[in-house]
C-alpha cells in the first residue's frame, strides 16, 4: 500500500518550513546590524511599526543601571527618594531620558500601561533629580498638559460633528 500525504501533514509541513525560514532569516551576523535598525531609522508609516519600534526602543538597556530602573512598557518604575543617588548620578537617569526620547521620536503620543505619557516622566525624572525627591508611586503631571489624548479625540469628534452641521447648513 502506498501511503498518502493527508491534507493535515501538508499544513505542517509547510508550517514547520515557514518557521525554519524565519529562524533562520531572523539571524543577523553582521556588527553594524544595530546601526542600520536603529528604530529611529524606522519608516513609521502604520502603527503596527510604531509600536514595534517603542518597544525596540526600551530594549536599550545601560550597564550604569540597575534592572529595577528600567523603563519598561509597564511605564515609571515608581522610584523612592532611597533610590534618587543612584539614579539621578548613577546615570540612570540620563539612560531613561535617551529612551524616552527615542520613545517620542518614533511615536509621540505612547502612553504606558500606567498611562503616563512621555513628557510626564520626563518632567518626573527632572524635577525628582533635582528636588532630590521623587513622588510615592506616581509621577509629576508636567506643567499644562491638562489635555490628554482622550481630550484631544474628544476635541477631534466635536469638530467633526460642528464641520458636518456647517457644511449641511451651506447647501440649504
Amino acid at each position: 500500500m502506498e501511503k498518502s500525504w493527508s491534507f493535515r501533514g501538508v499544513v505542517w509541513l509547510l508550517c514547520g518550513f515557514f518557521m525554519l525560514s524565519l529562524l533562520v532569516c531572523g539571524t543577523n551576523a553582521d556588527p553594524e546590524y544595530d546601526d542600520k535598525y536603529h528604530p529611529t531609522k524606522n519608516v513609521n508609516l502604520t502603527p503596527f511599526i510604531q509600536y514595534l519600534s517603542v518597544y525596540q526602543c526600551m530594549l536599550n538597556v545601560s550597564e550604569h543601571c540597575d534592572e529595577k530602573y528600567y523603563l519598561t512598557e509597564k511605564g515609571w518604575p515608581n522610584l523612592t527618594n532611597s533610590d534618587v543617588d543612584p539614579f539621578c548620578k548613577g546615570g540612570c537617569a540620563e539612560h531613561t531620558k535617551a529612551v524616552l526620547e527615542c520613545i517620542s521620536l518614533v511615536k509621540q503620543d505612547y502612553e504606558f500601561a500606567d498611562e503616563n505619557t512621555v513628557p510626564s516622566i520626563n518632567y518626573t525624572i527632572t524635577k525628582g533629580c533635582n528636588d532630590s525627591d521623587f513622588p510615592p508611586n506616581a509621577t509629576f503631571p508636567p506643567p499644562n498638559s491638562a489635555m490628554r489624548a482622550s481630550g484631544r479625540a474628544g476635541f477631534s469628534i466635536i469638530f467633526s460633528v460642528v464641520s458636518a452641521v456647517l457644511m449641511a447648513y451651506s447647501h440649504v
